[in-house]
């Protein structure tokens, strides 16, 4: 009886905290994200993870990322997977085959999105871990995702789609890039799986970082070369549209075995 009366009084606490909570937030957060989803959040500040949640900094089909704030002054990117996205699980699948955390693939569409937020910070940590240009992950609950701002001021850090270049700032870009996709493939095992002009940030000194890293996989996955072939053939579009003459055919070579 004791147990039942502390759980209410638990419960009753929890969704006195939540409501307070509920007041500071943007009220965009609530017309987007679920219930659940805004708990997690409020578990989040309320366990001084984050100290504020402010505006959106990206968004779209499946996930949004917001700008969020430390107690220390910090800046973070908060990721949230959204749970309603009908695609979500079918464009996963490919992505998922001989992994061991998706050994029993969830037939329950939320526990998949959370999995999935754990497979980004798990790529996220092991790639930042391997001294890969990539956001360092912090925190990870449920489908929230908390990691480094790349940018300041709450500001992101362009795109490469989203800027233009000089032809010798294009030839640093992409001898950048093949040096850390051969490091990620050589060094950490790894390849992005979803490598595009879209999910690749650069800094003012033209330094590159990789972003989106949940669909990363392993190279002893059955689709890794797939995945790669298509990548380099992606980025070599790229930069041979923006002016920039490479080669796809030897872009994939030098990744796999270095310049």
């Amino acid at each position: 009886m004791e147990k039942k009366v502390a759980r209410r009084e638990f419960m009753r606490e929890r969704e006195q905290r939540y409501l307070e909570k509920r007041s500071e937030l943007d009220e965009s957060l609530e017309e987007v994200f679920d219930r659940q989803t805004l708990m997690s959040l409020y578990d989040m500040l309320n366990t001084k993870k984050l100290k504020e949640v402010r505006g959106v900094v990206s968004s779209g089909k499946e996930s949004r990322v917001y700008h969020g704030l430390g107690w220390n002054g910090e800046e973070y990117a908060v990721k949230i997977y959204l749970v309603s996205s009908a695609e979500f699980r079918r464009n996963r699948l490919p992505y998922v085959v001989n992994v061991p955390r998706f050994k029993k693939i969830p037939k329950d569409f939320r526990r998949f999105v959370y999995l999935w937020s754990e497979r980004e910070y798990s790529n996220l940590s092991d790639s930042y871990n391997a001294g890969l240009p990539v956001p360092k992950p912090f925190h990870q609950h449920r489908n929230i995702l908390v990691m480094q701002f790349l940018g300041e001021k709450g500001v992101r850090l362009p795109l490469l789609h989203e800027e233009k270049f000089e032809l010798d700032e294009l030839e640093k870009l992409y001898e950048r890039l093949v040096d850390v996709l051969g490091r990620m493939y050589r060094n950490a095992g790894m390849v992005h799986g979803d490598l595009s002009q879209y999910n690749i940030m650069v800094g003012r000194g033209l330094e590159v970082y990789l972003i989106d890293l949940a669909q990363a996989v392993r190279r002893d996955h059955p689709l890794a070369e797939t995945f790669l072939r298509h990548g380099t053939q992606v980025l070599c579009g790229f930069f041979n549209k923006a002016g920039l003459r490479v080669d796809p055919a030897s872009t994939l070579e030098m990744v796999r075995r270095g310049a």
